[in-house]
């Protein structure tokens, strides 16, 4: 399978060097094949709920280049409730980021990227979208916006593509301290992005029907909070990539109806799983899921289970009885990716607790200064707190960065460290 999909990948560069329109429309007819062999033919170990999370995921990936005229592009933390409202398509520059990557598509974008001055150590998955798009891959959307959260990327990118496709763009500007007069601020930049939506739509949109969606997305973060504590003390397989489709279910489709369902068939599939057993992992920040090395590991593996990742849970607030504008808000004020990395720490370390992890991966993802800078106090965080905790350098989605012998060296060594420390304590 692996040998089709690099093919695949191969062709599509190929053939944007010489027709970008013909690319995008092959890269289209792959993803349609892909959802419809997920919907027919599920991979091996897929679950119920992580089979609708892919599909729904595919298809967010799907609409934005089949219709691009409907597709707003957005960064990952953007509330996507009034663009869900008004029928339009989430644009994910992460999202397709990852996906060029999956697809084995990348290479090419990332160089004329970099031959264009953007540095080695910029986020990768920027740096693929941007190739992409410059290079004619892409589809032009009918507007940008963003938010200034977690990812310094994001000031650069969106203000680049915005001139590149002649768009309008709307930032979303997060301040850095937590507090209410902090979410006021961004209650009333949300109600601007409101007026801005009208604007570029020419469509109203209603209370109500807002209210709602964001009443979904409190219920699926409230669902998938509980789905946490159920997994505590569950045996569910899954693999890294399954967490990849987590987080975009619980950031660019929350307020869905499919999201709400997909965290509803969390729940049921672990009251029907059975006894925990086995290594258990939190993973921090996005994963290679490139690495098989890696992946060999801990996919679908009983012995060695990844039970959560910070991409999923990182903007879990208590917005009940909040009115809409101010949940949304408070979403991303006290976002754990929001502040300094103490509060993403102290927010990994909550959540190790409540899934009982034996033990921590803080992935250091080439270009994000986020993680980076905080990985020795993240260690000593952990580990501190009773949790062994492994720093794992490494690239989502550049494979020239190598070292996935290393990776998985390291990875193995740490198991086995942590199986020894299970063993002595099981013996106690």
């Amino acid at each position: 399978m692996i040998n089709v999909i690099r093919t695949f990948g191969e062709v599509v560069q190929r053939t944007c060097e010489k027709d970008p329109l013909a690319a995008r429309r092959l890269l289209l007819l792959g993803y349609r094949a892909k959802r419809l062999q997920l919907r027919a033919a599920p991979e091996r170990g897929l679950t119920p709920a992580a089979r609708m999370a892919a599909v729904e995921t595919m298809t967010s990936m799907i609409h934005p280049l089949a219709y691009p005229e409907k597709a707003a592009m957005v960064s990952l933390f953007v509330p996507c409730e009034m663009l869900q409202v008004l029928g339009l398509y989430p644009y994910s520059c992460e999202g397709f980021g990852c996906f060029l990557s999956g697809s084995w598509a990348e290479r090419m974008f990332l160089q004329y990227a970099e031959n264009e001055g953007l540095p080695e150590t910029f986020c990768s998955y920027h740096k693929i979208f941007i190739g992409a798009a410059e290079l004619g891959l892409m589809p032009k959307p009918r507007f940008i916006v963003n938010t200034t959260l977690a990812c310094d990327a994001n000031l650069l990118t969106f203000r680049r593509l915005a001139e590149y496709y002649q768009v309008p763009q709307f930032v979303l500007d997060i301040p850095y301290d937590t507090g209410e007069e902090q979410v006021r601020q961004v209650v009333e930049q949300l109600k601007e992005m409101k007026a801005f939506l009208e604007e570029q739509t020419g469509q109203a949109i209603p209370e109500e029907k807002l209210a709602q969606a964001v009443e979904r997305s409190r219920r699926s973060m409230e669902n998938f909070d509980r789905y946490m504590s159920l997994r505590a003390d569950r045996k569910i397989l899954g693999d890294l990539t399954g967490e990849m489709f987590s987080g975009f279910a619980l950031h660019n489709l929350l307020g869905t109806p499919e999201t709400e369902e997909y965290t509803r068939r969390c729940i049921a599939q672990a009251e029907q799983a059975p006894p925990a057993g086995g290594l258990r992992l939190l993973w921090m920040h996005t994963n290679p899921f490139w690495v098989p090395q890696l992946r060999a590991i801990t996919d679908f593996n009983p012995e060695v289970q990844v039970v959560a990742c910070d991409m999923c849970f990182e903007g879990f607030a208590d917005t009940a009885g909040d009115d809409p504008y101010t949940a949304m808000a408070r979403r991303l004020v006290y976002s754990a990716f929001n502040g300094p990395v103490e509060r993403r720490i102290a927010r990994g370390i909550q959540a190790a607790r409540q899934v009982k992890a034996d033990g921590v991966i803080w992935f250091c993802h080439w270009g994000c200064k986020h993680t980076l800078g905080g990985a020795q106090l993240a260690k000593e965080r952990f580990e501190a707190a009773g949790l062994p905790c492994l720093i794992l350098d490494g690239d989502g989605c550049d494979r020239s960065h190598g070292g996935e012998g290393q990776l998985a060296t390291r990875m193995e060594a740490f198991v086995e460290m942590l199986r020894a420390e299970k063993g002595e304590q099981g013996c106690a």
